[in-house]
């Protein structure tokens, strides 16, 4: 499998159980067979790092875990991410949404 499917489909099962509370649906369905279960919002995603570095996506939506203490990005077409969320900011379409304060 090349590597960003392979890297999404990884994130996908390790945050199963968020992403079935995000939804409202079981981990079953959320580990099922493909994505299509997933509905992509028209929003853009941008999150801030503790450094001002940042990332901004499309056709986006997050997901806070304070016990991983980390952000997830999922994208419709550029794969899922995993970013610290030690001071971070996550706007969406520009509206601050999510603030980690240390």
């Amino acid at each position: 499998m090349y590597p960003v499917p392979k890297l999404a489909r990884q994130i996908i099962e390790e945050w199963s159980n968020d992403l079935a509370a995000y939804f409202n649906c079981t981990k079953e369905v959320v580990l099922g067979c493909n994505e299509s279960w997933i509905s992509f919002p028209m929003s853009s995603v941008r999150i801030e790092l503790m450094d001002e570095s940042f990332v901004e996506f499309r056709y986006a939506f997050y997901i806070v875990n304070e016990e991983k203490r980390a952000i997830a990005v999922f994208t419709e077409h550029c794969g899922h991410f995993i970013l610290p969320y030690h001071d971070a900011k996550v706007f969406v379409d520009g509206a601050l949404r999510y603030e980690q304060n240390a």
